[in-house]
């Protein structure tokens, strides 16, 4: 029963840091400019 709960904390310690991670790399990506192009409203 100890090393159950011991692989359920590791796996849940494991993906507070997966989020984590993958927060800050969003975080750091180059943001999308938008487009220039203008779309006339009428057509």
């Amino acid at each position: 029963m100890k090393t159950k709960k011991y692989v359920i904390a590791i796996a849940i310690f494991g993906g507070m840091l997966f989020t984590a991670q993958a927060t800050n790399l969003f975080k750091d990506a180059p943001k999308i400019e938008k487009s220039k192009i203008r779309v006339p409203v009428n057509g």
